[in-house]
């Protein structure tokens, strides 16, 4: 009959010496990727934290500060695959995570909204103590996120996959190649997949001008207009602020604004002609 071996006691136990977690190292260079890097670090001094801990507003900005890059860091990734399942020929699947960068960017204009739960006077206050600022007088605080201009940059840079998308390249001479393709696809309706994928890509770049409008506005409520001009020290009518440009500047697909446009007027003529005919 096997004999049970005696239960080992306390003092026979085995021990592991489990490494402490390596210290965080925190990037504070102004060419740091993380916008809440001067947070971080400010929050780290005795007279911050106790303001951390005692005052509810700066919890509200150190987290929509938080929340907002974790979504440009899955914005940033859902970019490169976009690109690489246009470039396989992907592109049913292509346009589907077209329109999911396209919620993203709404999303991050509602995140950008939680800004409006913080008091007025309490956000300049703690806007003055940490000295948040942007590397230019001339840039608006969205500016200090160099992944949100990177996420910015590469959703505009989508345009240049459209010529491949029509299986066409682009005519150095500057011919209306492009154009051409893209009116012989709306109207033939011959790769419903290819369309959808189009207006999906039209899509993120509403969504990025709506952002950035959205954001101007912001700051007229939290900071006053002057802020949502850049801080320019004075402004005329004429005067195109960084915001500004970005949701007024020429659409980012023209072919595809030319091909809609010609479309237009082809079934306007018909119209025409079919009641004067």
């Amino acid at each position: 009959m096997a004999t049970r071996s005696p239960r080992p006691s306390s003092s026979n136990k085995l021990t592991v010496s489990v490494p402490p977690p390596p210290a965080r190292v925190l990037d504070l260079s102004p060419a740091s990727d993380t916008a809440c890097a001067a947070y971080e670090h400010y929050l780290r001094l005795p007279e911050i934290r106790e303001l951390w801990n005692n005052k509810e507003f700066n919890r509200t900005l150190f987290t929509t500060h938080q929340i907002l890059e974790s979504w440009i860091y899955v914005a940033q990734q859902l970019i490169k695959r976009i690109e690489s399942e246009i470039e396989s020929d992907d592109f049913e699947n292509a346009s589907s995570d077209c329109y999911i960068l396209e919620q993203i960017w709404k999303l991050l204009t509602k995140i950008e909204d939680l800004h409006l739960l913080m008091d007025p006077d309490d956000f300049l206050r703690l806007k003055n103590q940490l000295d948040i600022k942007t590397t230019s007088e001339t840039e608006p605080l969205c500016f200090r996120s160099k992944s949100l201009i990177e996420i910015t940059k590469l959703s505009k840079n989508l345009r240049h996959k459209v010529p491949y998308i029509l299986g066409v390249e682009v005519d150095p001479m500057g011919g209306p190649v492009v154009q051409e393709a893209a009116i012989k696809l709306y109207r033939k309706k011959h790769n419903a997949v290819k369309i959808h994928l189009l207006q999906g890509l039209q899509a993120i770049e509403a969504a990025v001008k709506r952002f950035y409008y959205s954001y101007k506005q912001l700051l007229v409520v939290m900071m006053g207009s002057l802020e949502a001009k850049g801080n320019l020290g004075f402004t005329t009518s004429d005067s195109r602020d960084s915001l500004t440009q970005i949701f007024l500047e020429p659409t980012y697909f023209p072919s595809l604004d030319g091909a809609k446009t010609f479309l237009g007027d082809y079934w306007s003529h018909e119209r025409r002609h079919r009641y004067t005919g």
